[in-house]
This record gives C-alpha cells, sequence and structure tokens, in this order.
C-alpha cells in the first residue's frame, strides 16, 4: 500500500512501580467500599505486570481481573464502554473474539486503561465487587481516573 505506514509501537511503557501505585489505590477504593477484590495490571499488549488478590477474596478473581484488564488493553477503551460496545447484536462478535486462541478477555466492566503521558500503557482490571459497577470504580480509582484518547 502505498503511503501507508506500519503504526509505531507505543511509546510508553508501564513499569512495575506504576503498576503497584495502582494496586494500591485500587486496594484503598475496594476497603472504602468494602469489599474483597483481585486487581491485575497489564501492560498495552496485555503481558502481566503486577497482580493482587486481597485476603479473602475467591481466588478465581485473579483471572477475571486480568481477562478484563486484557480487553481494555487491546481495545483501548474501559470495560464499561467494551460492555456498552458488544451489547445487543454486537454479543456474537464479543463472545467470538473472547474466543479466539489462548487469549483471556473478559468484555465486562471493571477496567479502565492506565495513560501515561497521553499514551495509553496499559489497563487495571478488578473482579470481585459485585455488582461490576463497585469493580468500574474500584478499577477507575486504581488507573488515576484517566482521560483515555481517542481510539478507533
Amino acid at each position: 500500500m502505498s503511503g501507508s505506514r506500519c503504526p509505531e509501537r507505543n511509546p510508553v511503557t508501564l513499569t512495575l512501580e506504576q503498576a503497584v501505585r495502582c494496586i494500591d489505590r485500587g486496594v484503598a477504593k475496594a476497603r472504602e467500599l468494602g469489599f474483597l477484590v483481585a486487581i491485575a495490571v497489564v501492560d498495552d499488549a496485555g503481558h502481566l505486570i503486577a497482580c493482587h488478590r486481597m485476603d479473602g477474596a475467591l481466588w478465581v478473581t485473579p483471572e477475571i481481573a486480568r481477562a478484563k484488564a486484557n480487553a481494555a488493553a487491546a481495545f483501548r477503551a474501559s470495560t464499561a464502554d467494551l460492555e456498552a460496545r458488544f451489547g445487543g447484536a454486537r454479543q456474537l462478535f464479543a463472545a467470538n473474539v473472547a474466543g479466539l486462541d489462548s487469549y483471556q478477555l473478559v468484555f465486562g466492566k471493571g477496567a479502565v486503561p492506565v495513560v501515561v503521558d497521553g499514551h495509553i500503557a496499559g489497563a487495571v482490571g478488578v473482579s470481585g465487587a459485585v455488582p461490576a459497577d463497585n469493580d468500574h470504580a474500584i478499577a477507575d480509582a486504581a488507573a488515576g481516573q484517566p482521560v483515555i484518547p481517542p481510539s478507533h
């Protein structure tokens, strides 16, 4: 294709120190709301950086939190937005995407991208705070209530 370029790799990386700060903010919000949750932080390619399961949180919550974070990172949007985007007639699409190869994606509320220097550097996913609006509130606090740059 003449005149087209491959997109450049994200120039910003999410560090372990930043991921731990996200987890600390998320744990504080979960405690404030009275929930026991797991919080997972992934980079922009869905690679796990850090995960924390609060004492007493269900054993499956880390896997769900990571799958939510993967979805937010992959689609560069909060899973609250993705849940709305993939509702109704688009549910089949979402189910097909979630079933791809070994990717683990959950499109339900509870993950928010982490923005560093105006770029999406990864995402935070939360599981365990039913109803899921609480997962979203905790993830948003963990991510620092970012302004998410427009995607596609």
